[in-house]
């Protein structure tokens, strides 16, 4: 099962703001839909309430949460629980937030990156892989828009 990490990240690693994304951009909406289309994806609590506890359609919903569980969605306590539950599938996902990327990171088999090109103020970060770049990761793709770079690295 090959294990990958999706987000969008400022040049400074914001990945959100107060409960939410710091930016709108409908092209990045759609890249990360037709990404992860067909494929289970696995978030924080946090990040399943941000979009009003409603599953994303077409994807296997898996929420990550020590304190709460979810009537309509499978929801585990460890991100090891999450993923034993998920053997048997080519990819799974994992669509943040913040914790569940540090506590993933190292895990990761690839990246998928919206590197957008204004820094935003924000509360939460993805966790430092830039300086890796080249030892533990290898980008493979990459896609230049005005606003964003679309990015694909592989680990090592």
């Amino acid at each position: 099962m090959k294990i990958v990490l999706i987000v969008a990240h400022d040049p400074n690693l914001v990945i959100g703001n107060e409960g939410g994304l710091p930016w709108h951009y409908s092209e990045d909406l759609k890249f990360f839909k037709k990404e992860t289309m067909g494929h289970p994806i696995v978030m924080g609590r946090i990040v399943f309430e941000e979009l009003n506890e409603k599953p994303l359609p077409g994807r296997e919903n898996i929420v990550l949460s020590r304190t709460k569980s979810f009537e309509h969605v499978k929801t585990f306590k460890s991100i090891e629980e999450a993923l034993d539950n998920l053997r048997g599938h080519e990819k799974v996902f994992i669509i943040g937030g913040g914790e569940i990327y540090k506590q993933t990171l190292d895990m990761a088999d690839e990246l998928i990156v919206t590197q957008i090109k204004v820094e935003y103020s924000g509360d939460t970060f993805f966790p430092e892989y830039q300086d890796k770049i080249g030892t533990v990761w290898r980008e493979y793709w990459r896609e230049e828009h005005s606003a964003f770079d679309f990015v694909k690295l592989k680990k090592v």
